[in-house]
């Protein structure tokens, strides 16, 4: 059985325990936060969650893992079948991630009760719009976000716009989900899915176990 290293605060984490539970795969949680410990890094190279473990060995960073979940368990499929189709599903991803939720992470401070300076709300205001005019070129939501098909895509971008749509409007005034047409519907037909519902039950638990 695959066990999941990480936290249920952890969006990329959730990620991938959507993934698991969409494609019905066993899976152990297990606690783990970020560190720089020896034996933490033999298994996660940076030190970072979340990371996998396989009858194969260990496996971390995010995208790699997905990829990993579909080459071994192919059914339910969060991939096309066609070559180009699931580039531009790995395109859309990544330009998510890189453009959209890396450059609304410098402002996640505000989310720890942290000031955060003007000049990361001036890298924000500026950016953020060029990362999501990037990504609207690339969109379906026909009905998900990169066409017919549900894709971990879908799963990728959900998680990353629910904290980088709060960092861009507290710290830029700039409403991502609002900046894609049909972006809200499609937001909310995939947080009624099973396995992102299950997912965001477990990070509220946390929370409140948090205080």
């Amino acid at each position: 059985m695959i066990k999941l290293y990480g936290s249920p605060l952890s969006n990329y984490v959730c990620m991938v325990k959507s993934a698991l539970i969409e494609k019905q795969i066993p899976f152990e949680m297990v606690a783990a936060r970020p560190s720089q410990d020896p034996a933490w890094l033999a298994m996660s190279a940076m030190g970072k969650i979340p990371c996998i473990q396989t009858e194969s060995g260990y496996l971390a960073e995010t995208r790699a893992i997905l990829d990993y979940l579909e080459e071994s368990s192919p059914t339910p499929a969060l991939l096309p079948a066609d070559p180009f189709a699931r580039a531009k599903v790995r395109e859309l991803a990544q330009s998510v991630e890189l453009y959209i939720e890396l450059v609304a992470r410098k402002g996640y401070g505000f989310l720890f009760g942290r000031e955060v300076a003007e000049s990361v709300k001036a890298d924000l205001a500026r950016d953020l719009p060029k990362g999501l005019a990037a990504v609207g070129k690339l969109v379906k939501f026909s009905p998900w976000i990169a066409g017919d098909q549900f894709t971990y895509a879908d799963l990728l971008a959900f998680w990353s716009l629910g904290l980088a749509q709060r960092s861009a409007q507290m710290n830029a005034g700039v409403d991502l989900l609002g900046g894609m047409p049909g972006a809200q519907a499609w937001f909310d037909a995939v947080a009624s899915r099973d396995s992102v519902r299950r997912a965001l039950a477990d990070q509220d638990e946390a929370r409140k176990a948090q205080g």
